[in-house]
């Protein structure tokens, strides 16, 4: 009912659609797409509510672990690496995914509003086995060490960034994101690898590998950075742009910044 045509999430919806994916698709294959990514958000939401009970057998049985050796190759070189995924499909089970099969995995956690919410989900996260690092604690200065050491840190960089932002251009927009990635991969000299995650039908998923980027010592620390956040969310952007049914266009802080209206 949240989404019956005529409701504003519809609208604001179908406007992000239209901002990203430009004029050339059709109204139809709009609403078709808004509708698939908004069930999509439906069924996360329920799964996300049943993470503390999630088993390795599960995982086994509804997730592709096939990049999982391509993190744990990674890994066997002595250092850690860091997993950049956008919000697709389901992304909280990437993570989950590589926990399971025995890769020690960190995670960002930025505080929400709401004091109980916040509780929960930090409950579950918990439950998980994940460690969740809040983006505004002290335990940011420990990431480094911690991804030097061979520890792995999970990532959502397609939000737009208030403070310490890098400017990139992403499905065609000028916008700033989140330097982060880019700012533990220097600093710990580990790689990037970009990720997505896709539903297939209602309760099984894919996850793949789609890229890989380092830092570049030789560079200015900025432009370093700045070239690190491009080719990152030039992979996330083809992800979306391949599977936009599957991508959270639903986020307040929407990384394309304002909305063009009729």
């Amino acid at each position: 009912m949240a989404f019956l045509p005529g409701s504003g999430l519809r609208a604001r919806t179908l406007r992000r659609l239209r901002q990203a994916l430009g004029p050339e698709i059709s109204d139809g294959a709009l609403r078709r797409i808004a509708w698939q990514a908004f069930r999509n958000l439906a069924f996360t939401a329920v799964e996300g509510m049943r993470l503390s009970r999630i088993t390795p057998d599960w995982v086994a049985g509804h997730i592709d672990l096939g990049p999982v050796g391509q993190v744990r190759a990674e890994l066997a070189k002595g250092r850690g690496a860091i997993i950049a995924v956008p919000h697709m499909g389901n992304w909280e089970l990437a993570g989950i995914a590589l926990h399971s099969q025995g890769v020690r995995l960190m995670t960002l956690a930025r505080r929400q509003k709401n004091p109980l919410m916040d509780a929960w989900i930090n409950r579950i996260r918990r439950s998980t086995g994940v460690e969740a690092i809040e983006n505004r604690s002290r335990g940011i200065g420990e990431i480094a060490g911690k991804l030097a050491a061979g520890q792995a840190l999970a990532l959502l960089p397609d939000v737009r960034a208030k403070a310490g932002a890098v400017p990139v251009r992403f499905l065609g927009v000028d916008t700033e994101v989140p330097g982060g990635a880019a700012r533990f991969a220097r600093e710990a000299g580990v790689p990037i690898l970009t990720a997505e995650v896709l539903r297939r039908g209602w309760v099984r998923h894919e996850w793949r590998i789609t890229g890989r980027v380092e830092s570049d010592p030789r560079l200015d620390e900025a432009e370093d950075r700045r070239r690190i956040m491009q080719a990152v969310m030039d992979r996330l952007g083809e992800s979306v742009r391949a599977h936009p049914e599957n991508y959270f266009w639903f986020n307040k802080r929407w990384v394309l910044g304002g909305e063009p209206r009729p």
